[in-house]
C-alpha cells in the first residue's frame, strides 16, 4: 500500500507504513547524534557519544535494560549502510517495580521508564513523536513482561510541560523540590550528631534495607481514595547509573572522581537516616547541582513519607534532626564540588521540617515546564481511570 504523503514528500503520521522499531547499533548512535545538542551539556559530541555508551554497560542497562527506539517509514529505502531513516526517537529502561492492592498485597513488577523522546528538527510539527508514543505505548504492554503477564504502568519525565504527555495518557504528578545553598560551616554537624559520608560500597546493604522498608510502606492502609499504588524499586543498580553518569563527568569535566555517594545520620533512638545523592554537571556551570536522588528514614518510611504526616511531635524530633544532618552534610558536599545549590525531590513534611532548621528561608519550587514526573496506568483490572498513587516519587527514579 502506498504511503500517504505531505507536500515535503514525507509520510503523514497516520500512514500505516510508519513502524516504531528497535535500533541497531548504527542507528543508536545516529539517534544520539542527532539529539547531542538536546542532551549533551557540558560535553562536546564525542565525549556525549562516549558517556551514553559508558550508560549502557552499567548492570541497569546491561542484558537488554536499555531499548532503543526509532520511528521509520518501511517504504522508504536504506541507506547505501543499510541505515533507515529516523523520524523520531525514544529509549526505554526496564526498571524493578511494586504494585500495592487496596487489601494490602505488595507484588513486584516490571516497569519502563521513557527517556531521550526526539524528533530531528526538519521532521517536527508531522506529529511523529506523538504517533511513536502511541505506538510505544502499545509495545510496552506486553515488552520485557514474564509469559501472560502485561504492563501495569510505565513513567516519564516532561521537559515541554504537562499538556502534551498528558493527553497521550501520562498523568503528571506533583513535582516540587527544595532548593539548598551550599555552605562550607558546619552548624548541625557541631551539634554532636555523628555523620558518615557513603561511598559506592555501603549502597547495596542501604538499597537491600531501603527495599524492604518501601515494601512495609506499601503493605499498609492506604487513603481509601486511591485505587493502587505503585513505586519504582530504590535498588542498588538504579543508584550506580546515576553515579556512573557523575564519574564519568565528574573525571571528564574536573578531573575529580566523585567518591562521597550520600550521608548516614543516627537518631538518638538508633535508627538510621540517609540520602544517597548524584552530581548533576549542567550546559553552564552555574547549572551545577547536587540532587538528592533517595531519603530514608529506618523503621519510620511510613512516617517520613505520609502525606498526612504534617504535625511535629517529639517522636519526630530525632528524626528531624538526623535529616537536618544529612541534608547539611550534601550542603557541604556541594560546596566542596562548586555546585550551585541542592535539591532534593517530592519532600515529605518530616523533611521540610528538617529543612527549615538548616537553612529557615529555604527554597520550595513547583516545577511548571520541566522534569514532570509522569505516569501511565496500562493495567486492565481497575476501573478505566483508576485512581494511582505513586509512593518514592524521588529524583533516583528519573532517566
Amino acid at each position: 500500500m502506498p504511503s500517504a504523503t505531505d507536500a515535503a514528500g514525507l509520510p503523514e503520521s497516520s500512514s500505516r507504513t510508519l513502524q516504531l522499531v528497535p535500533a541497531n547499533d548504527a542507528e543508536i548512535i545516529e539517534s544520539s547524534t542527532m539529539n547531542a545538542l538536546s542532551w549533551r551539556g557540558p560535553l562536546d559530541l564525542t565525549g556525549y557519544l562516549e558517556r551514553e555508551a559508558h550508560l549502557r554497560n552499567t548492570d541497569l542497562n546491561r542484558h537488554g535494560g536499555i531499548t532503543s527506539w526509532i520511528l521509520i517509514d518501511t517504504l522508504h529505502p536504506p541507506s547505501n549502510s543499510g541505515a533507515r531513516r529516523i523520524l523520531a526517537s525514544c529509549e526505554t529502561l526496564r526498571k524493578r517495580a511494586l504494585i500495592a492492592r487496596k487489601d494490602g498485597h505488595v507484588s513486584e513488577t516490571t516497569s519502563h521508564g521513557i527517556g531521550s523522546v526526539y524528533c530531528p528538527g526538519a521532521f517536527r510539527g508531522r506529529g511523529y513523536a506523538q504517533r511513536m508514543l502511541t505506538e510505544l505505548a502499545h509495545i510496552l504492554d506486553t515488552w520485557q513482561q514474564r509469559e501472560g503477564e502485561n504492563a501495569l504502568f510505565t513513567v516519564l519525565w516532561s521537559d515541554i510541560g504537562k499538556q502534551f504527555y498528558a493527553r497521550l495518557g501520562w498523568t503528571v504528578y506533583p513535582s516540587t523540590h527544595i532548593s539548598l545553598s551550599p555552605t562550607s560551616n558546619p552548624g548541625w554537624l557541631q551539634q554532636g550528631v555523628a555523620v558518615q559520608l557513603l561511598t559506592q560500597g555501603d549502597l547495596e546493604e542501604l538499597c537491600t534495607v531501603d527495599e524492604v522498608l518501601l515494601k512495609s510502606t506499601m503493605a499498609r492502609p492506604a487513603s481509601p481514595d486511591v485505587d493502587i499504588r505503585v513505586a519504582l524499586i530504590p535498588d542498588a543498580a538504579t543508584m550506580q547509573w546515576h553515579h556512573a553518569r557523575e564519574e564519568f563527568l565528574g573525571l571528564k569535566l574536573c578531573n575529580r572522581f566523585p567518591t562521597h555517594k550520600g550521608a548516614l545520620a543516627k537518631t538518638t533512638d538508633g535508627r538510621r537516616a540517609w540520602c544517597v545523592w548524584t552530581r548533576t554537571f549542567g550546559t553552564y556551570p552555574q547549572e551545577n547541582l547536587l540532587n538528592i536522588l533517595r531519603l530514608v528514614v529506618e523503621e519510620e518510611e511510613a512516617i517520613g513519607r505520609n502525606p498526612l504526616a504534617t504535625s511535629a511531635s517529639k517522636d519526630h524530633e530525632a528524626s528531624e534532626t538526623a535529616i537536618a544532618a544529612i541534608l547539611e552534610a550534601a550542603q557541604l558536599e556541594a560546596s566542596n564540588w562548586g555546585m550551585t545549590g541542592v535539591q532534593l525531590w517530592n519532600p515529605s513534611p518530616l523533611t521540610i521540617r528538617a529543612a527549615k532548621k538548616v537553612e529557615p528561608s529555604f527554597t520550595m519550587i513547583d516545577r511548571e515546564d520541566e522534569s514532570l514526573p509522569s505516569l501511565r496506568w496500562h493495567g486492565k483490572t481497575l476501573p478505566a481511570s483508576p485512581i494511582v498513587g505513586w509512593i518514592a516519587n524521588e529524583k533516583y527514579a528519573w532517566c
